[in-house]
């Protein structure tokens, strides 16, 4: 172990902090890991919850990021770079994304934000009515089906009773501000939150400003004392946000400001826009039984000008027209089994994609009107799914699952068929069925041991699958893409020690084969191969623990070793593999860090209504390509953080402020694999604060 990454865990061991008002008594109640309310505790899963009190405690809620390093096992890394989407990684699963999520599903309230095909955003995440976020790791994520290493869902908060408005401002560092409006209530069966948001910088790299604007409503409506319907409805719109594209080492070494290669020359950027609806009706049969109902429907945009330049031309134009949407339908069973408790979930779902992709040329950040690519993907996958939980005796509880998953890629090339330009219509057809199971044995009543078991699967994104052989030569797709398939094994334990402090401790092994890796080409024109078997295995450990005169503790610690069991040759088309090429067996694989550690150290003053904390996060080196030549280097930063609340009559005020990166260390926050522009900058020190008032009618 470095000694900053000791340093920091020890720290947050043996330091007080103040990490919650209540003593801890209970592990939170999740949702992801059965689908239905239980305690985490009990869970023989690896599943951390963030609350919305910390989600939002002195924090700028611009970013998934800002929270979820408390996380272990999970790396949700900051590119400071509003135009790409977030990576988010579990275990070592997705990794290998440049952009984007993909190998982890998302979900906000029961709804998906990933596609049939695994490819996923965060940027609609809405924190500022999040009532907490759920991340579950290992085995029993295969249960939500195609590229499920991990699940990630965000959960809106309900209304409060009475009609309540609240508003927040933020500046910061950069030119940045954000301002937020949220309505809530409940006015006889009807419960509302409605929110909007408005976000503005300047960015502290060169190239980097950029705008975004949410809207997000959720309404809930109590048709009966059987009956509920929920809507949930949000909306992104980011316009003209500026791309200054990760740097290579040499440019980062001499100015990790800068923009990358031909940013500013292609005026490099993106504009989003996505809306999206879900309706969940819940209905109670009887005391034993009940029906949940989910339908969702979307459409999204998005023009990327993308800094590749021709001959002719300094930039290009893609472009995707998405309309996406699906069904749920699930039946619970709760009663008893041999007079033991036993439930049971089943469930039907279907999901589609489709999308219409066209490229153009640009010239210095304009389109020209020359069409370089037009066809349609879609996608639709038909799952059905059960999972059952039996306690046999006071002291076992066991789940067991299955999940069959058949998923249809179809690609149709509307251009037409020319020397040079070959038809690149085609279509694939992927099935699996995953099992999962899993026991909890209750050593003591404050003592939980777990095991478990499953089979997962990740098939190629669109992303993935558009280029066969060499991306210049303009053939596609690549139908000979296979899905890659896991065998996850996990132990562990959790416990509560004395009366006041929670800890976890899982140890996983993750055994993939046909491992989904870049063949030829770099960054948004690579193509994609499967190569051999793959190795992870390691330990997740958090520690929770509030103690005396309003000081506590929180510390999360994940150790990983994630490498190649089989050579292969990477981005060559020759022959016989060049050394500079060549993949050996017990390379690590790309953005997949050995270690990191988040801890943090708070205190609360009550008279003054004050609170603060200090955090500390580590992460490893970590090789940006495949063949293992490329690394970022190790880093620890701190952040500081403090504010005050006050409750006057039927208003509630709260002021913060807090300073990132305190020691102003320069550092590689987030990288992109099998590129040579691999390194996302972190930002230097910087400041925010904030005003946060609320009123109750």
């Amino acid at each position: 172990m470095k000694r900053k990454q000791l340093f920091i865990l020890v720290t947050a061991i043996v330091s007080p902090q103040a990490y919650a008002e209540d003593p801890i008594s209970l592990a939170p109640v999740v949702v992801t890991a059965t689908r239905t309310e239980q305690n985490s505790f009990d869970l023989p899963v690896s599943i951390d919850v963030v609350n919305g009190e910390t989600i939002r405690d002195g924090r700028q809620q611009v970013n998934l990021s800002e929270s979820a390093a408390r996380i272990p096992g999970v790396v949700v890394a900051n590119k400071f770079n509003l135009a790409q989407d977030l990576a988010v990684s579990t275990r070592g699963f997705g990794a290998r994304s440049a952009f984007g999520v993909r190998g982890v599903r998302l979900y906000a309230d029961g709804i998906p934000l990933s596609m049939p095909d695994g490819q996923g955003q965060t940027g609609t995440f809405n924190l500022d009515t999040a009532k907490q976020i759920e991340f579950m790791r290992g085995p029993f994520s295969a249960l939500y089906g195609n590229s499920s290493g991990g699940v990630v869902q965000i959960f809106t908060k309900d209304g409060s009773k009475e009609p309540t408005v609240s508003g927040g401002v933020t500046f910061g560092s950069y030119n940045t501000h954000r301002e937020s409006l949220t309505i809530e209530g409940e006015d006889g069966g009807l419960n509302y939150v409605v929110n909007g948001s408005h976000l503005s910088t300047d960015g502290y790299r060169n190239h980097s400003e950029a705008t975004r604007d949410m809207l997000h409503t959720k309404l809930s409506y109590k048709a009966s004392d059987a009956t509920k319907i929920t809507m949930v409805a949000t909306a992104l719109n980011q316009h003209n946000s500026q791309d200054p594209l990760a740097l290579t080492p040499a440019q980062y070494k001499v100015n990790p400001k800068q923009a990358g290669t031909n940013a500013v020359l292609t005026d490099a950027r993106a504009n989003k826009k996505q809306i999206q609806t879900g309706l969940v009706i819940d209905h109670n049969i009887s005391e034993q039984q009940s029906i949940s109902l989910m339908g969702y429907y979307g459409t999204r945009t998005s023009d990327g000008y993308l800094a590749l330049t021709t001959d002719t031309y300094n930039g290009r134009l893609s472009a995707i027209d998405r309309q996406f949407g699906g069904l749920d339908a699930k039946w619970t069973y709760k009663d008893s089994l041999a007079d033991k408790p036993f439930s049971l979930v089943a469930g039907l779902n279907y999901d589609k994609m489709e999308d219409d992709r066209t490229q153009f040329p640009s010239s210095f950040g304009i389109k020209v009107p020359i069409l370089k690519r037009n066809e349609t993907q879609s996608v639709h996958n038909f799952d059905q799914y059960v999972q059952a939980t039996f306690e046999p005796t006071d002291r076992w509880l066991l789940i067991g699952g299955l999940r069959h998953t058949k998923i249809n890629f179809e690609v149709d090339d509307k251009m037409p068929v020319i020397v040079g330009d070959p038809d690149s219509s085609g279509s694939l057809e992927y099935s699996n069925t995953s099992p999962v199971l899993g026991a909890t044995f209750k050593l003591t009543p404050t003592v939980n041991l777990y095991a478990n078991y499953g089979k997962g699967f990740e098939t190629p994104t669109f992303i993935e699958m558009t280029y066969a052989g060499k991306p210049s030569d303009g053939k596609g797709p690549n139908l000979t893409l296979q899905p890659s398939k896991s065998k996850n094994y996990e132990v562990g334990a959790k416990a509560f020690v004395g009366d006041n402090t929670r800890v976890n401790l899982a140890l996983f092994k993750v055994n993939t084969e046909k491992e989904i890796v870049v063949d030829q080409g770099i960054g948004t024109t690579a193509s994609f191969k499967n190569a051999g078997d793959t190795e992870r295995h390691g330990l997740e450990l958090s520690i929770d623990s509030v103690l005396p005169h309003n000081f506590g503790v929180y510390a999360a610690y994940t150790l990983m070793n994630a490498e190649f069991k089989d050579a292969f040759c990477s981005g060559s088309a020759a022959t016989i593999c060049p050394a500079a090429n060549k993949v050996n067996a017990g390379n690590k694989i790309p953005g997949a860090y050995t270690s990191n550690t988040y801890a943090e150290v708070s205190w609360k003053y009550p008279a003054l209504s004050f609170s603060t904390a200090l955090e500390g996060i580590y992460f490893s080196d970590v090789y940006t390509n495949d063949v293992n030549n490329i690394k970022a280097d190790s880093y620890a930063i701190f952040n500081l953080r403090g504010g005050f609340t006050q409750n006057l009559g039927n208003w509630r005020l709260n002021e913060f402020a807090r300073i990132d990166n305190l020691t102003d260390k320069t550092y590689v926050s987030s990288v992109r694999v099998n590129t040579g522009a691999a390194y996302d900058p972190g930002a230097p020190r910087n400041w925010t604060v904030g005003l946060n008032a609320s009123y109750k009618f």
